[in-house]
């Protein structure tokens, strides 16, 4: 395109002084007048000419922003797609295990079914006598952390984010606790708020030492350091996790997440 236009230039800065031959019989030019506009006339060239060039290097680097920026877009999309696919694959799981689970009745077990880490149980029953009164404390934990829990599997993010918040500022020791902080940083991770999930997963670790989610906290604070970059924080934490949970599912993923920081030269 450059030397069609260079043409182009020249052949309009050349027409004047064809015109100007035409004219030598009206009005003759000196030797020394038409040197000086053909010298006029190669500095205004050379000026368009310059300004050509530098016209499309500047275009040149343009597009290789728009490139580069085109790029990242399409990488950050696609770790949102894959997060997402990720959470939605572990609830798909969750709620196929409630469904296969049988009732079990915690006066006859003596303790929960594992699932119900995940879905709150129904509320226990009123006697008779007092079925007018306001429902017990129990009763209203449940009923708040599965109204967040349901928003989280509506992906209704901001307000299960709202939801889980209102929950563990009301019942801080209450008996969903370390499970709604767990999922209140599912909820920031899935989200892409790396900030706030690690907050909420060290919340886990530090408040709730007896909490079976901890596994899991421990695992996603090696995750979130590897979405934000952080290489050795990241290596560390999932190293932490195969030594402190061995054979365990987390530990499995620990480790193939090491394997993939490795193939990327992490």
């Amino acid at each position: 395109m450059m030397p069609r236009s260079r043409a182009l230039c020249f052949f309009a800065l050349l027409l004047p002084v064809l015109i100007a031959g035409a004219e030598e019989g009206r009005k003759p030019l000196t030797p020394e007048e038409r040197i000086a506009r053909l010298e006029r006339m190669l500095e205004n060239q050379g000026e368009i000419i310059s300004r050509l060039d530098a016209m499309q290097r500047e275009l040149q680097r343009l597009r290789g922003g728009l490139e580069e920026q085109g790029h990242g877009l399409g990488e950050l999309k696609q770790g949102q797609l894959n997060a997402l696919r990720d959470f939605d694959r572990r609830l798909s799981g969750i709620e196929k295990q409630l469904a296969a689970s049988p009732p079990v009745s915690g006066a006859e077990s003596g303790s929960l079914p594992e699932t119900a880490d995940l879905q709150p149980g129904p509320a226990p029953p009123v006697p008779a006598e007092k079925s007018g009164a306001k429902p017990v404390a129990g009763a209203e934990q449940e009923a708040a952390y599965s109204q967040a829990f349901t928003l989280l599997k509506e992906a209704r993010y901001d307000k299960a984010i709202a939801a889980f918040k209102d929950y563990l500022n009301r019942y801080p020791n209450g008996a969903n606790a370390d499970k709604a902080q767990y999922w209140l940083g599912e909820t920031y991770y899935v989200t892409r708020r790396f900030k706030e999930a690690l907050q909420a997963f060290q919340a886990v670790l530090e408040n709730h030492p007896g909490s079976a989610k901890r596994p899991d906290a421990a695992l996603k604070i090696g995750f979130v350091h590897y979405e934000t970059g952080a290489w050795n924080e990241a290596r560390n934490a999932l190293n932490e996790v195969i030594k402190n949970y061995p054979g365990t599912q987390v530990a499995q993923l620990a480790g193939s997440r090491l394997q993939r920081m490795k193939k990327e030269g992490r």
